[in-house]
């Protein structure tokens, strides 16, 4: 996460460095003025002004200078309409041009304004959470007994209370997560209702009940309850409920980039983005932008509109050309107040328009939305509808990718092949849903105990794919075994009946294999020789790499 301290300070930094520039950037502007009345209107000096004062207009508010950006806004709009007509300007319409330029150079006798700095909407992370604190309020042995040791396997600490004494000495310890608690308890919901009281509304309540009647489960929505699960309980879909009132699986940082010719701009939009959590590059040479489309691979593109040799609007269409970036929201930014104008930005590739100058929250807001609606679009594109994973064909283009990456680069990578055991057994005797909810499982699982930096795809039916970057082969084998182990501990339920499931696995390293096929098929050859062996267990390829030069 970045440190809020650091980017309030260079933020800071940056205005006081505009402000010391600003009287160099008017004075620029006066003296190009000077030297266009000198001289017969010239349309290349009058556009050439107009991206100067344009500049300003867009940048001064931002910085804290209203009134700057405000006569500048007058000039631009002078300047902009002269610059779209077919004839120079009058010798009136040159005066009160002079007149507002005039102001503009002299503006600075107003002191600047800073913008209010206000917290930024909640950040998203890269980082993997810490395992998070359940409170299980609850008398009945059997949950006691069963529900811990399950939740600890996908990564929750469960702290057991038999009744309500001591719950809030344990809340001024740590707060939980989650509560999960039995309506059936005396005063079951009356402590709910006073927990949420004392300790915030947001705290989400999980009842886990004996009774399943009408009146019992309108009850606990009355006390504040989020979900309502009755006796004996089913561990998936409890974990499943469980993940997403905690929001066990963080948000990666939505990837943006900045392109705008303005370097200050640049700088201010980028840290402020990057204090909501996203991850931002700032783009200022246009001619490397598929370059670094392709480096940086972006969820959102914010761009300017009025930039010198190339447009917005050209560079969007530009972009528009490869069909990789079809998808990619591009955000034009600009002080362009025109609607006509706008729409037209719009119909040349643009997804939204932002004017300037923004406030910083209005920023981020727009940002954020716009990057989450790409991101829940492309997910549907490339990961599986049930499991949440890569499909077949992104997880082997993400093994291509990063075998490629780790082999110029001379470091360690590993691909994992698993399969579910006795699958169809399971399918045949429970059905087909119940099937589903093992895979679900196991997925989550993966998920959960992997970096958010690995691969995870369903590589079709029962059988997954895991991509390691920077792990060693030994290293690849005590994660897959620790995953293997942990499955294996899982329980499920049909009916009133429980079993538990097995796994093996196979894997290869880059170091092997400087392909992405040849890693994949030895993997997949190191999981079926776990088949053959008994099932229940990680292979490893033990090809030496000096069998394989044809790889190197």
């Amino acid at each position: 996460m970045p440190d809020e301290d650091d980017i309030q300070a260079r933020l800071k930094a940056l205005r006081a460095t505009y402000a010391k520039q600003l009287p160099n950037k008017l004075a620029d502007v006066a003296r190009q003025w000077r030297a266009m009345q000198d001289q017969p209107w010239d349309p290349d000096q009058a556009r050439s002004l107009h991206r100067r004062i344009h500049t300003l207009a867009g940048s001064a508010p931002t910085f804290g200078f209203g009134d700057v950006g405000q006569r500048a806004r007058h000039a631009e709009h002078l300047l902009k309409t002269w610059n779209n007509a077919q004839h120079p300007p009058g010798e009136d319409e040159i005066t009160e041009l002079a007149g507002h330029i005039h102001t503009l150079c002299n503006s600075l006798d107003s002191h600047p304004t800073p913008p209010p700095v206000s917290s930024p909407p909640e950040a998203v992370s890269a980082e993997l959470p810490e395992r998070r604190l359940v409170f299980l309020i609850d008398n009945d042995e059997a949950i006691i007994d069963r529900l811990p040791p399950l939740l600890n396997h996908f990564d929750y600490r469960v702290r057991v209370f038999c009744d309500a004494s001591g719950i809030d000495e344990a809340f001024a310890e740590e707060r939980p997560a989650v509560l999960i608690i039995n309506p059936g308890l005396e005063g079951g919901t009356a402590l709910v209702r006073g927990l949420k009281a004392r300790y915030g509304q947001d705290l989400p309540v999980i009842f886990v009940a004996t009774l399943n009647d009408f009146d019992s489960r309108l009850q606990a929505v009355r006390s504040g309850g989020d979900a309502y699960f009755v006796k004996p309980v089913d561990i998936a879909p409890l974990v499943d409920h469980l993940d997403r009132v905690t929001q066990t699986h963080m948000k990666e940082a939505y990837r943006v980039l900045v392109v705008e010719d303005d370097p200050d701009l640049a700088t201010h939009y980028a840290l402020t983005l990057r204090q909501a959590g996203m991850d931002t590059t700032i783009l200022t040479r246009l001619e490397e932008i598929l370059t670094t489309l392709a480096e940086v691979r972006p969820e959102l593109i914010l761009m300017d509109v009025y930039m010198p040799r190339c447009s917005g609007l050209e560079l969007a269409q530009l972009i528009r050309q490869q069909d990789d970036w079809l998808s990619i929201p591009i955000v034009f930014l600009s002080s362009e107040t025109d609607m006509e104008k706008q729409f037209t930005a719009m119909r040349s590739g643009g997804d939204d328009f932002l004017t300037k100058p923004i406030d910083d929250r209005h920023l981020v807001a727009s940002v954020s939305i716009r990057a989450e609606r790409a991101r829940t679009l492309n997910m549907l594109m490339v990961q599986d509808s049930l499991t949440g994973l890569l499909k077949h064909t992104k997880i082997k283009e993400k093994l291509a990718a990063d075998a490629s990456r780790a082999s110029r680069a001379g470091e360690p990578l590993v691909f994992g092949m698993l399969d579910i055991d006795h699958f169809k057994h399971i399918n045949d005797r429970y059905g087909h849903l119940c099937g589903d909810r093992v895979i679900k499982s196991l997925a989550r699982l993966l998920q959960q105990r992997l970096r958010q930096s690995d691969g995870i795809g369903r590589y079709g039916g029962e059988e997954f794919a895991v991509v390691l970057p920077g792990c060693s082969l030994a290293a690849g084998e005590q994660v897959l075994n620790q995953i293997r182990e942990g499955f294996a501990k899982l329980c499920f339920r049909h009916g009133d009946e429980e079993f538990s499931v097995t796994l093996s696995a196979g894997i290869a390293s880059v170091e092997q294999f400087r392909d992405a096929e040849g890693i994949n098929r030895a993997a997949d050859d190191a999981l079926y020789a776990a088949k053959r062996s008994g099932r229940n267990r990680v292979k490893l390829c033990r090809v030496p790499v000096a069998k394989f030069p044809e790889h190197r």
